[in-house]
């Protein structure tokens, strides 16, 4: 009896270390050996977008929610001209979301953000060649897949740049439901995403 009682205890102890191991050493690991420039670099690639970033952090809670933080992103078009800027990005999702290129949006919250609604003069918003044009392959993959889930932003300051019109609008938070996201997304065709 007592030789089953301590075959469970070292499983039991097993089980703690592997998940204690989730929990942390993992996350430290993926935290250090992201390359900040290197994603710089796929993202550009993938988007044509100038991007920066100051810091990546991953990190993983008990319940094996997992958290994706980047501080200070900033996108420019080729021309230099401003797109997107956040002080902070924080991304709920899965564990192994970043491997399998599987991202359930648990939750993203923004934090600061700036975003440059630019329309040309033939009307054509200037991010209207993203969606069809974004490159998947950078990543290591053929597709990526997203399912969407709640956004919330606090401290939004969108403008609306267009011939003779420069428009600033502030918002102190925006929520989007998980059907807002999904509704919004599906009027694109994404290719190598998948919106689920």
């Amino acid at each position: 009896m007592n030789q089953h009682k301590n075959a469970i205890m070292i499983i039991v102890a097993i089980i703690l270390f592997i998940y204690a191991g989730m929990i942390s050493i993992f996350p430290y690991f993926i935290t250090k050996s992201f390359n900040i420039d290197q994603f710089e670099q796929k993202v550009f690639e993938a988007t044509s977008l100038v991007t920066t970033i100051d810091s990546f952090d991953y990190t993983i809670k008990p319940n094996f929610d997992t958290v994706i933080t980047i501080r200070n992103w900033s996108s420019k078009y080729i021309d230099e001209q401003n797109c997107f800027d956040a002080r902070q990005i924080q991304l709920t999702t899965t564990p192994f979301a970043i491997f399998t290129k599987n991202f359930k949006i648990k939750d993203l919250y923004l934090k600061n953000v700036k975003y440059a609604d630019q329309t040309l003069p033939e009307g054509q918003n200037k991010l209207a060649f993203l969606p069809e044009a974004f490159n998947s392959n950078v990543f290591g993959t053929n597709n990526i897949k997203i399912t969407t889930g709640p956004i919330r932003i606090k401290n939004y300051q969108k403008i609306h740049i267009a011939p003779n019109i420069y428009k600033e609008n502030n918002y102190r938070e925006m929520k989007y439901s998980k059907d807002e996201v999904k509704n919004f997304l599906s009027q694109f065709t994404f290719n190598h995403i998948t919106i689920n």
